[in-house]
């Protein structure tokens, strides 16, 4: 097994910051990835829950994790495996990791099939993002998603003044509220904690972090539910955050629709993230016929 040491400063580590997204952006396009996890806004707003910090080296971006103490695949050009092994050893000696990556495309390992002699391999279900053809969502192609059809149509027979609105400046207090009172619906737990803090960033920073969003209203003063995205992205979005109010039937299949009806011409694919082995959210999505998957391994270095 070949060894590089690479010299990084590790004191150089700072957290996201808004003014980082020009930066960001210019190695995303770089790697071109599908990933969630490589996309300024989620970075950014998630920095306070898992202390997401990063650091330059090489001509890449890479990102620290100091609750989980693990590294995110390098941002910018493709890192083989002598590189990253490299930077993994760098954050060990630094007694800042045991050694974990996260994120690593299946691309890499396909790309370096030899990457066994430096790492051990990992690989969770419940980690890969599901990704969906904006266009069949949107005309309810194929035989699983004409059963959406049916829902949207419901919805659109109880609900004859139902309409979408661009969530503007305006519209975030209402996003807002929306948001806290159907999560007060669900039992309490770690990840709705951390969600909310994302949250607030996002409504903070909504135009800064390139968001967008639609709020579905299912009578003028009844918001029934709302999508937050941004662009991955040449030809893929984001979804940051969805929900609708399940009293309205039909009120979750119509705003994803609506969605996709707003993005059809703008991307191909919709990343709806992940379903973190949850039960009930990998039938929701798998329910909606993903076109493909984003599979992400994780790796931990070998002596």
């Amino acid at each position: 097994m070949v060894s590089v040491r690479m010299k990084i400063d590790l004191k150089s580590l700072r957290p996201v910051e808004l003014s980082d997204r020009k930066l960001f952006n210019l190695k995303l396009s770089e790697l071109n990835c599908q990933s969630c996890e490589c996309s300024f806004a989620n970075l950014f707003m998630y920095q306070q829950p898992y202390g997401i910090e990063f650091i330059q080296t090489d001509g890449r971006l890479v990102v620290y994790e100091r609750a989980n103490r693990t590294i995110h695949y390098p941002i910018g050009r493709w890192t083989p495996p002598e590189e990253l092994k490299a930077i993994s050893d760098a954050f060990v000696e630094g007694g800042l990791s045991d050694g974990g990556i996260y994120d690593v495309p299946e691309e890499f390992l396909d790309i370096h099939p030899d990457c066994d002699r430096f790492f051990e391999i990992e690989y969770d279900e419940g980690a890969i993002d599901y990704l969906f053809s904006i266009e069949k969502l949107a005309t309810f192609t194929g035989p699983k998603l004409r059963k959406k059809h049916n829902l949207v149509k419901q919805f659109q027979t109880n609900w004859p003044y139902a309409e979408v609105r661009k969530i503007t400046q305006a519209e975030i207090p209402t996003a807002a509220k929306l948001a806290r009172d159907l999560n007060s619906r669900l039992p309490a737990c770690e990840f709705l904690e951390e969600e909310e803090l994302a949250m607030n960033r996002a409504w903070e920073n909504f135009d800064q972090l390139g968001l967008f969003g639609i709020i579905l209203y299912a009578e003028p003063d009844y918001p029934a539910g709302l999508s937050i995205y941004s662009m991955l992205n040449s030809d893929t979005v984001d979804v940051h955050f969805e929900k609708a109010d399940h009293t309205a039937k039909g009120a979750p299949q119509t705003l994803t629709w609506q969605l996709a009806i707003k993005l059809r011409n703008k991307a191909k694919f919709m990343n709806r993230e992940q379903d973190m082995n949850e039960e009930s959210l990998r039938h929701a999505k798998r329910s909606l016929d993903p076109e493909r998957f984003f599979k992400r391994y994780f790796l931990r270095g070998v002596e």
